[in-house]
């Protein structure tokens, strides 16, 4: 482990000074300094420059990828103008086939899925749309901030903008727990994990994408490596307390988008009024006054314990007892339904076995905490900042805003000291819907109990609060009757209330209803004749209920769990960030309790912040890796101390400050990448710097990469003339599809001559559970984890797929036809090289080729051309 006093003294941490540009070397490519300054510290040096072919082959596949024609090549081969290079970049970023391309790589690492994954592996036929998102922003070249803030907040930060909606369905793209959500309630253990593991996955998500740290090792204790503390991860998980994934309408045209949202905005308004004045009417009976209620609260338990004449059955509530102070403990009471709650009393114990002990038990630091039958708890008192002053014989009271709650839980975190132990105890929990105490006989349940003689759960709640009682009957009695005349008072003074009420409402708030009712019909109307709105699956906060999963009307409560455990819940947290990352403030402003966007909105600015270097240096170090096959930080999801070192530290940081000063512009970027002489370097080994160098981390010749899944799926496609270009759109389902308990994904059932299957891969639709297996067998990642890099095997499974798969034989079949055009059969193998190996083939090739062609045919022929490690690789 590190050290915790040098946990932030790691690069990652530090914004470091903009490097000066070396000059002990001279190159026209600032990349191309810092690389030559470290091959010769090492004595070596760049490899020749890849020849023409090799090099457009690999910049096309790289930026688009797709393959050059083989007419593509003969034009940048015949072209000797000094810039024909850069030329073709530009003119290859331009393309929408960059976006194509680039968003793969974006949806790998946000684990982009169209299933929910888990057992129910349900599909999401709304999820299409953020992929497409992702590809236009590419394509438009979006600044890389404004691209971040929209995928984390931009219907709060771009409420204009329809797009922006769109591109939060990056906080839903990763699985969700069908049946943790839907089948299971938050009230019940399972649900409430599954709903702080779907929050930990957006946490895990956000900050490996943007930051490139494992902030979520922090779950269930502070970061063993890192300068991350629990505390942290979890206001990082308030920062989505108040959103789920569900389906969301946008409209793709933003005057349509605004004339909605202001529609909507309104109803909801409307409806809210609506339901406040209905409230004002259901809450006229139970209309009380403070001074009153107080004089009935001061005599309620004087008559109970004059009444009782020392026959209370028990003291109360015993906690187990502790050598420790700091343990904590709870006891909860369950209403047995939800009730309209307005006060909570805690009754301190004076047991008559302890008579001259007031406050027996009363724990010094609590908390009060309370939910209902389909919310999450929420703390009601918290009491844990400063030790509590014993309230000895007084009752502890909490007043609630008439909240409908079931479940009741007092929580200590520091217990009372009895002599040389610790305990937790009550005389009586007392918990009021207007003047009727509903705790009464509840059922009461506890971390642990004492359940011996006066002890025990049910005294808790048995209406006696078992402190010193009256002397006499005669006392009693004489209480009695004046409560029965403040009673009598109070039941008078509701009734003139009522009165008063309803006369308001007749006049005023009746012309209101009307008015709003009006209005509502009339913004029905116009919604029901405008285009209906279209649906991603993004972040949400107001969908249709679904079984026990609702959306929350406010962000629901997040605590410190004790050793990440849903039923060892400490303190409540407000949304916040890291303290680590130098720069920005990790402090979010006072959360809107009813606005959960706010804090979304932070935390993007807090990314985005200027100030925030690590957001470029993982971007930078991204876009290189994609480029290179490796990162200058080989692990681009881990910064910290348990990642890797950068090879070149002061080009990652010059690259990061270059990036912020062009307009956080991808496109450039790019384009400064493969203009370099690193780039464009040939991938042939050299002996003597393989000896030095074996794994070429100095970058002395250019990595050589096999084509990737969908490269190999795409490239098949644009050679044998079946491409389809059409760009966007619902997903492609490449499967026969079953909606069962557990659906079924049937990839060898399906029609292969179905409309839309020749698309690019990046248009297919993603199982989560069942993978495509032509593309699973060339590495295509598994979208139920973040994969920021691919892994790249050679098996056999890939030759045997790759001779055997359906899909191949189609695509050789119509390379096949394509060739039979093209003249005898000497020329139908020419043409077969150059367009699947952009060369024509050698004499001594062809000579091998003839005989083998006209036994087997030509659709093995281009299987056989398929299967050379020339078209498999990247040279």
């Amino acid at each position: 482990s590190v050290d915790s006093t040098d946990k932030k003294d790691w690069w990652a941490f530090q914004r470091g000074q903009r490097p000066e540009l070396p000059t002990a070397v001279s190159a026209s490519n600032p990349l191309d300094r810092f690389i030559l300054t470290t091959l010769v510290d090492h004595h070596l040096s760049f490899s020749p420059e890849a020849d023409r072919r090799t090099l457009l082959r690999r910049v096309t596949l790289d930026l688009t990828g797709l393959p050059p024609t083989p007419e593509a090549v003969v034009a940048f081969t015949e072209d000797k103008s000094p810039d024909a290079y850069e030329r073709v970049v530009d003119r290859l970023l331009s393309s929408n086939r960059y976006g194509e391309r680039w968003a793969r790589h974006w949806l790998d690492v946000v684990h982009f899925g169209e299933t929910h994954g888990y057992d129910k592996d349900k599909p999401r036929p709304n999820a299409w749309p953020y992929r497409d998102y992702v590809i236009q922003a590419l394509n438009q070249d979006k600044n890389y901030s404004r691209f971040i803030e929209e995928q984390l907040a931009g219907d709060v930060l771009f409420p204009n903008d329809p797009q922006a909606v769109v591109a939060t369905g990056f906080i839903a793209a990763g699985p969700w727990d069908f049946v943790g959500h839907v089948e299971l309630p938050i009230t019940k253990t399972d649900g409430l994990i599954a709903r702080y593991n779907d929050r930990d996955d957006m946490v895990m998500t956000t900050m490996s994408t943007f930051q490139s740290l494992t902030v979520h090792c922090a779950r269930c204790h502070d970061h063993k490596f890192d300068p991350i503390s629990q505390r942290e991860y979890y206001q990082l998980q308030a920062v989505f307390a108040g959103v789920d994934r569900a389906d969301r309408p946008f409209d793709a045209d933003a005057t349509v988008w605004q004339v909605r949202r202001e529609l909507l905005a309104e109803k909801k308004t409307l409806l809210l009024e609506s339901n406040r004045l209905a409230s004002i009417r259901a809450g006229v009976s139970n209309a009380t006054t403070a001074d009153f209620d107080m004089a009935i609260t001061g005599k309620r338990s004087a008559v109970a314990r004059a009444q009782a004449e020392r026959a209370s059955p028990g003291n109360g509530y015993h906690s187990a007892i502790e050598k420790e102070e700091n343990v904590e403990k709870w006891v909860e009471i369950d209403l047995g339904k939800e009730q309209p709650i307005t006060e909570i009393r805690l009754l301190a114990a004076r047991p008559v076995d302890f008579p001259d002990t007031p406050g027996f038990g009363f724990p010094r630091r609590f908390t009060v905490q309370g939910h209902g039958e389909n919310s999450p708890p929420a703390v009601i008192g918290d009491y844990t900042n400063s030790d509590f002053p014993n309230p000895k014989s007084e009752p502890v009271s909490l007043s609630v805003a008439a909240q409908p709650l079931r479940f009741i839980r007092i929580v200590a975190n520091k217990l009372w000291k009895r002599s040389e132990d610790y305990v937790f105890a009550l005389a009586e929990i007392e918990v009021f819907a207007g003047t009727n105490n509903v705790a009464r006989d509840a059922t009461v349940t506890a971390l642990d109990s004492i359940e011996a003689g006066r002890w025990s759960k049910k005294f808790l709640v048995d209406g006696f609060d078992s402190r010193a009682l009256l002397a006499s009957s005669e006392t009693g009695r004489s209480e009695a009757e004046k409560l029965k005349t403040l009673e009598w008072e109070l039941q008078r003074l509701r009734e003139q209330r009522v009165d008063a009420v309803d006369a308001v409402l007749s006049t005023a708030h009746l012309r209101q209803e009307k008015t709003a009712a009006n209005r509502l019909i009339e913004i029905g109307h116009v919604l029901k004749a405008m285009p209906e709105p279209g649906q991603v699956y993004a972040a949400a906060s107001d969908f249709p209920p679904n079984g026990s999963f609702h959306p929350a009307t406010r962000p629901r409560a997040v605590h410190l769990l004790a050793r990440g455990d849903v039923k060892r819940p400490g303190e409540m947290l407000s949304a916040g960030s890291l303290g680590c990352v130098e720069g920005p403030e990790a402090t979010f402003p006072a959360d809107d309790v009813e606005n959960e966007g706010q804090r979304r909105a932070a935390l993007a600015r807090w990314i985005t912040h200027p100030k925030n270097f690590l957001t470029r240096r993982s971007i930078v170090n991204r876009v290189w890796h994609y480029h290179f096959g490796r990162g200058l930080v080989d692990t681009p999801n881990d910064f910290g101390h348990m990642g890797s070192t950068p090879t070149h530290p002061e080009l990652l940081d010059w690259l990061a400050y270059w990036f912020l000063e062009h307009d956080e512009s991808l496109k450039q970027l790019h384009r400064l990448m493969v203009t370099s002489a690193t780039y464009r370097q040939s991938s042939a080994d050299r002996v003597a710097a393989t000896k030095v160098d074996s794994g070429n981390r100095w970058l002395w010749r250019m990595n050589r990469q096999r084509l990737d899944a969908e490269q190999f799926h795409d490239t098949l496609l644009l050679i044998s003339g079946k491409l389809d270009p059409a760009i966007g759109g619902p997903s492609v389902r490449e499967f026969q599809f079953k909606d069962d308990h557990s659906p079924v994904y049937d990839y060898a059932g399906f029609n292969p001559s179905e409309f839309g299957l020749e698309r690019r891969s990046v248009y297919r639709f993603i199982v989560r559970s069942i993978p495509d297996p032509l593309l699973e067998a060339y590495d295509c990642p598994d979208a139920a984890t973040l994969t920021p890099t691919r892994s790249t095997t050679i098996t056999a499974l890939q030759a045997l797929a790759n001779l055997n798969d359906a899909f191949v034989l189609r695509q050789s079949a119509h390379l096949a036809r394509h060739l039979r055009a093209k003249g005898d059969l000497a020329q139908q193998i020419d043409w077969g090289y150059r367009m699947v190996l952009l060369r024509s083939p050698r004499a001594d090739e062809v000579d091998r080729l003839m005989p083998y062609t006209k036994q087997f045919g030509l659709e093995n022929f281009c299987r056989l051309l398929f299967n050379l490690s020339e078209f498999q690789f990247i040279d």
